[in-house]
């Protein structure tokens, strides 16, 4: 018998959701090359190491007929970093993209593991250029979309990056120190300080606080660190925020945030809609990502939009207009 099911995870899009989505892609690549971002195409199917040092789980891993590991791609970002390091581009440029990624997810939660992206990579450019271009640009590809509401949310990789530097834990650990943190347990986080005493402890306890109206988040912050590396991420979050604000309005801060990609290393940042429980857009400061690929570190910025979590605002906001 034929197989008609489908593998766990993967839809069909028929129709109206076919087009509306296909349209959202179109206008939102058309509008970042409009702006000046160079369009790029990267294959589907890459090597394994392209996206790690080891094996991931989480990522569809096949063979070919040679007998090489091979990867779905899970983002394009990697992608990018290998384009950098093994072609004679020249940088600073400035790269956008769409296409589909691929991730296993947890079965239950009922999340797609086939997405549509769009995106762009900043890549050789003075920080404080990149990065306000990175957000304007989000923010205009959303518009573009006609994505009625969303707020922006910031954060800072080194915060939980200098927390569990200065902590000798085991993998199993630090495993259960993540899921702790990112389901903000007031209790669970306590009973770690008590087992694993450092200075970190007041931050890690008061983590789950660490959330909403960035002003009063880098507030409270600043009373319960001493930690100048953690203090100076948030002077560069601070000082961002302050320049893209009027343009934003109301911007979160939450330093509860894990990178999104492990290549993360300064500014971070999601934005989110009222009706869609996952973020439109996940972006970052990324510097470190070439020297995977044996090239230079360089600064470079990207972020990358979920098509189908447009979609799904965007549909929402119809269905009310027609209440």
């Amino acid at each position: 018998m034929k197989k008609t099911s489908l593998p766990m995870g993967m839809h069909d899009k028929l129709f109206k959701r076919a087009r509306v989505t296909y349209q959202i892609e179109r206008v939102i690549s058309d509008l970042l090359m409009e702006r000046g971002f160079n369009r790029i195409e990267t294959p589907t199917l890459e090597h394994v190491e392209v996206f790690g040092d080891e094996v991931n789980p989480s990522h569809y891993n096949l063979f070919d007929k040679n007998g090489a590991l091979l990867s779905l791609r899970p983002d394009i970002t990697s992608q990018i970093g290998r384009v950098i390091a093994s072609t004679q581009v020249e940088t600073p440029i400035k790269f956008s993209y769409s296409g589909k990624v691929f991730h296993y997810n947890e079965e239950m939660r009922g999340l797609i593991n086939e997405q549509t992206q769009a995106g762009v990579e900043i890549v050789g450019f003075p920080v404080e250029v990149a990065m306000p271009e990175a957000i304007y640009s989000a923010q205009a590809a959303l518009d573009k979309a006609q994505v009625r509401s969303y707020r922006f949310e910031f954060s800072h990789a080194v915060v939980l990056q200098t927390i569990f530097s200065h902590l000798s834990l085991t993998a199993g650990e630090q495993k259960n120190l993540m899921v702790d943190i990112v389901d903000k347990n007031i209790t669970k986080l306590k009973e770690f300080t008590k087992a694993h005493p450092s200075d970190f402890d007041l931050l890690i306890q008061r983590l789950p606080y660490l959330f909403g109206e960035s002003s009063k988040v880098l507030a409270a912050a600043r009373q319960i660190t001493v930690d100048r590396v953690i203090l100076s991420a948030l002077d560069e979050v601070e000082e961002l925020i302050g320049q893209v604000k009027p343009s934003l309005g109301q911007v979160n801060l939450d330093l509860a945030q894990f990178p999104s990609m492990p290549y993360y290393t300064g500014v971070m940042f999601k934005v989110f809609g009222d009706k869609v429980p996952d973020a439109f857009v996940s972006g970052g400061r990324y510097d470190k990502l070439f020297e995977r690929f044996g090239a230079s570190e360089l600064t470079a910025v990207g972020w990358a939009i979920d098509i189908d979590s447009v979609y799904q605002a965007i549909h929402h906001s119809l269905k009310e207009g027609d209440s």
